[in-house]
């Protein structure tokens, strides 16, 4: 079998040729979104490259909704319909599905790095995938009593923000606090970028924050360790919704930034701190996923389970 496997974010998208043993990393492309008018431009700019052969399926994970067959980006004017981009390639099949919903898929294969949590506790099979770069969003998934994975689709990044969330920004910010609504409006890159300009007054971009952070700068060491409070608490949060004793798994590039840090104690400190609920947070193993083609290999999962 050969399978064609594409991963859209708000940025880049990155396509590569799999069979069942994996992904080939040799015929791995990555593309500039803004080089391009569509996902076909893209897709035709591969198969002008690379020698492909028969393609028995294709998997596309895109960052937005999707809806059966079809699905938009939430961050750009991109639209896709599986039959259109299978029948570009002359797949005999064509699936798209969410990138947190590829992530998702991913853990079976994937090793995240651990970063807190104890990970010899009872496990229920269940665990959860956080997305945080262009934006937020998450994955629950359940694997079956047979072995197969079950990674439902959520739009979470556009949902209110918990109260405890909500209440911390306040009591730091004041009337500011009230630019931070939902998820999104903080926990992913361009979050991290406006919640800096709320703090300082300054609009610098994400690696920008980070590198002042870690040279010590005032206002870059409120942003980064606020930030990580915040997610400390929406962890405690979503361990309670999700109960997933089997882990919780980081992605994107504002959390390998952040929870790669020094701010990585104020997270802990946060997430561990007293407060209502029954789940020990030292309980459920934290990590961080650090590849960033694993969404590839959850669409690969994702044909192959679903042949």
């Amino acid at each position: 079998m050969t399978y064609l496997v594409s991963d859209i974010g708000g940025t880049n998208t990155r396509l590569a040729l799999a069979d069942e043993s994996g992904v080939n990393t040799a015929t791995l492309m990555r593309a500039r979104n803004d080089s391009y008018a569509s996902f076909d431009d893209v897709l035709a700019d591969y198969l002008s490259k690379h020698e492909t052969g028969e393609i028995d399926g294709i998997c596309v994970a895109i960052a937005g909704p999707v809806q059966g067959t079809s699905g938009r980006l939430t961050n750009r004017d991109w639209s896709l319909k599986a039959a259109t981009f299978g029948a570009q390639c002359g797949a005999a099949r064509a699936a798209i599905i969410n990138d947190l919903t590829a992530l998702g898929f991913a853990l079976l294969r994937n090793t995240p790095e651990h970063i807190y949590g104890a990970t010899d506790r009872a496990k229920n099979g269940q665990a959860l995938v956080v997305g945080m770069g262009t934006g937020f969003n998450v994955s629950p998934t359940k694997r079956s009593l047979a072995g197969a994975t079950v990674a439902m689709e959520a739009e979470l990044g556009h949902a209110e923000l918990p109260f405890p969330v909500a209440t911390l920004m306040r009591d730091d910010l004041g009337a500011a606090a009230a630019e931070f609504q939902t998820y999104e409006d903080i926990f992913c890159g361009p979050g991290l970028e406006r919640l800096h300009t709320v703090v300082s007054g300054q609009n610098l971009g994400g690696a920008d924050i980070m590198a002042a952070f870690e040279a010590g700068d005032a206002t870059a060491q409120r942003t980064v360790r606020l930030f990580a409070r915040a997610l400390g608490q929406l962890t405690r949060s979503m361990m309670h919704q999700y109960m997933p004793r089997d882990g919780i798994a980081f992605a994107g590039s504002a959390s390998r930034g952040v929870l790669a840090s020094d701010a990585l104690n104020d997270f802990i400190d946060s997430l561990t701190a007293e407060g209502p609920g029954i789940v020990d947070p030292a309980s459920i193993p934290l990590s961080v996923i650090t590849d960033d083609a694993a969404a590839l290999e959850g669409c690969r999962q994702y044909l192959v389970q679903t042949s």
